[in-house]
């Protein structure tokens, strides 16, 4: 069975990030995210909950405010636990990956138009950092 996990959403922070610390330290940012969606007639808005782990949620939490623009690759995660009341609770968030700054529509984040880009340390291995040998694909049934 092929699964496929992946998500793109850009859209507006809805609060400012909140960066936290794990117990062994870790840092991890939580943020809103609004991603408007255009129908025929109205336009209607879908909020999402996003989550950064390490050196990309401090970056989002040291340079991100309520309000800007942002773009956000990454995967869904849902998660379940029980409230105190003792009821169970349940909810999808989106993990990122990848994060790009984006500029304001009306030029508010300062000259030089251009996009900044955030991205985990998980994901900066280049291909050029691998050492692939030929006899690892002997194996491989295509």
């Amino acid at each position: 069975m092929v699964s496929y996990n992946r998500v793109i959403l850009a859209g507006n922070l809805t609060r400012d990030p909140e960066l936290r610390f794990t117990n062994n330290g870790v840092p991890v940012c939580g943020f809103g995210m609004a991603v408007n969606r255009i129908r025929s007639k109205n336009e209607e808005v879908d909020f999402f909950d996003i989550t950064a782990w390490r050196e990309l949620g401090e970056t989002i939490a040291n340079y991100k405010k309520k309000g800007d623009p942002i773009l956000v690759e990454g995967k869904l995660q849902f998660r379940t636990w029980e409230a105190q009341d003792g009821s169970k609770r349940n909810k999808v968030d989106v993990v990122a990956d990848t994060i790009q700054f984006l500029n304001r529509a009306d030029g508010g984040e300062g000259g030089g138009g251009g996009q900044q880009r955030a991205r985990s340390q998980q994901k900066d291995q280049s291909s050029d950092d691998v050492d692939l040998n030929e006899e690892d694909f002997d194996d491989i049934p295509f």
